[in-house]
């Protein structure tokens, strides 16, 4: 049986009234009468998205533990505590997983993981 790692996250939602995207900018409706695009002070929206954002340290998390199990022949799950039930939050509290995360039979790292101490993990 092969070993899951499971890496926990917990993403937030951005309001999208202030954040454009690249096809809205461009079309006829956005342009004022003077010829001015009226999003012109808005955002793009941020090319990490999940179900909803995650932060850089969460992502960071994520790139490393899919490229170590890529490497090593493992299969992962990412969790996203934000879009759990509220009993299933109330286990991971009480576990003392907060985001990020990375657990295997129990064993867990907080934080930015190093392919070392993922090493170090699936060898327990």
């Amino acid at each position: 049986m092969k070993k899951k790692i499971t890496i926990y996250v917990s993403s937030f939602e951005i309001s999208t009234l202030d954040y454009v995207d690249k096809h809205s900018m461009g079309h006829p409706c956005v342009t004022s009468h003077h010829g001015e695009n009226v999003f012109t002070e808005f955002k793009n929206l941020p090319g990490k998205s999940w179900d909803g954002y995650l932060a850089d340290d969460q992502m960071k998390a994520v790139g490393i533990v899919s490229e170590f199990c890529k490497e090593n022949g493992l299969e992962y799950e990412v969790v996203d505590i934000r879009n759990t039930s509220f009993a299933s939050k109330m286990k991971l509290m009480f576990k003392g997983i907060k985001a990020p995360t990375i657990s295997l039979d129990g064993e867990k790292i907080e934080g930015i993981p190093t392919k070392k101490d993922l090493r170090a993990l699936i060898s327990k």
